[in-house]
C-alpha cells in the first residue's frame, strides 16, 4: 500500500487529492494549519508518524498582494523555506521517499501564450517569483538527494468547493456570485487569455505523474491546453443567470494580460485532460457552489 503525505490537505486542491488517494487505497497523512510548513519541528512531527513514500507539497503562500497586503517575506518563508526544511528532515532521518510533487504555477512565466517548460521565466508578481525560486531549490535538492522531484505548474483551476471571498478572488465563485446579483463586472475588456483546468483533471494528473517512473525531475505544465478568453467564461455563466456583463477596463496589478501554457510534454508522456472548464462551471452550480 503506497503511503502519502499531503501538505495543505484541507484546501481546495488538497481535499480533492486526499479523497482520491484514499479512494484508491493509499494510506494518507495530512499536514495543514495549525501545523506550519515553515517550521522544521512540524515537518519532523508529521514525517515521524509512519513510513511515507510520496509527498504532495501543496501548501503555499497564495497570491494576495493585489489586495494591498505587502507580506513580502511570507512568500519566501512559506514557498521556499518550507522546501529546504522538508528536505532537511528527509535527509537527517534518511526517509526513503520515492517521489515528491510540489504545486507551482503558470505565474512563473509572466506574460505570454503557449509557454512551455523551456521558456524563460519572467514572473510579474512576487508570488510568481517565489514559485520560480522554489522550483530551483526543490529540483536541486531533489537531484542532490536522488529523490525524484517534480514541480507542477498549474494553470487556473476550476471546480466545486471553491469559495467566494471578494470580487477580485477566484474567477468561478466570483463570477457566479456576481451573476446571482445580475451583473458580472470583468477586468479590462474581457479578451485576456487564460487556460482553465478542471479540478478532476488536475487531480488525475497528480496521480499519473506520481505513478509514472519515467517522470522524475523538472517542471511540468498542467493545464487543459485550451486557450479561453475571460469574457467567454463570463458569458457562459451570465447566460445561466440571465445576468449582464460589464467590462470595467480596470487592470489587476502585477498580472499578465495573456497567460497560457503548452501541455505537449505531459501529453507526450501519456496524459490528457478529460473534462472542460464548462464541465467545472456546471458542476459548481449544480453542487450549490
Amino acid at each position: 500500500m503506497p503511503t502519502a503525505l499531503i501538505t495543505g490537505y484541507k484546501g481546495f486542491i488538497g481535499s480533492y487529492l486526499y479523497e482520491q488517494l484514499r479512494n484508491e487505497g493509499w494510506k494518507v497523512f495530512g499536514m495543514d494549519l495549525p501545523q506550519d510548513v515553515g517550521k522544521k519541528r512540524d515537518w519532523q512531527s508529521i514525517l515521524s508518524c509512519g513510513p511515507v513514500n510520496y509527498i504532495f507539497h501543496l501548501a503555499g503562500q497564495l497570491d494576495d498582494y493585489y489586495e494591498g497586503k505587502p507580506n513580502f517575506a511570507s512568500y519566501i518563508d512559506v514557498n521556499i523555506r518550507s522546501i529546504a526544511l522538508m528536505f532537511e528532515v528527509i535527509a537527517e532521518n534518511k526517509i526513503p521517499i520515492k517521489k515528491i510533487l510540489v504545486a507551482s504555477s503558470q505565474s512563473v512565466y509572466g506574460e505570454g501564450d503557449n509557454k512551455n517548460e523551456f521558456d524563460k521565466l519572467e514572473p510579474l508578481s512576487l508570488y510568481g517569483a517565489s514559485k520560480a525560486a522554489m522550483e530551483q531549490v526543490f529540483i536541486t535538492l531533489g537531484r542532490n538527494l536522488k529523490i525524484p522531484s517534480i514541480a507542477l505548474r498549474y494553470s487556473i483551476v476550476l471546480g466545486p468547493g471553491q469559495k467566494y471571498k471578494d470580487r477580485d478572488s477566484r474567477i468561478l465563485p466570483c463570477f457566479v456570485k456576481m451573476a446571482e446579483d445580475g451583473l458580472i463586472t470583468i477586468h479590462e475588456d474581457g479578451n485576456q487569455t487564460r487556460d482553465f483546468i478542471n479540478i478532476h483533471d488536475l487531480i488525475d494528473a497528480h496521480l499519473f505523474i506520481a505513478k509514472n517512473d519515467d517522470i522524475n525531475y523538472g517542471p511540468i505544465n498542467v493545464g487543459s491546453g485550451t486557450t479561453t478568453k475571460v469574457i467567454e467564461v463570463a458569458e457562459y455563466i451570465a447566460n445561466k443567470f440571465n445576468a449582464k456583463i460589464y467590462p470595467s477596463g480596470k487592470k489587476r496589478i502585477n498580472t499578465a494580460r495573456n497567460q497560457t501554457m503548452n501541455i505537449n510534454l505531459l501529453k507526450t508522456l501519456g496524459w490528457k485532460p478529460r473534462f472542460t472548464w464548462k464541465d467545472a462551471v456546471d458542476e459548481y452550480i449544480k453542487a450549490g457552489f
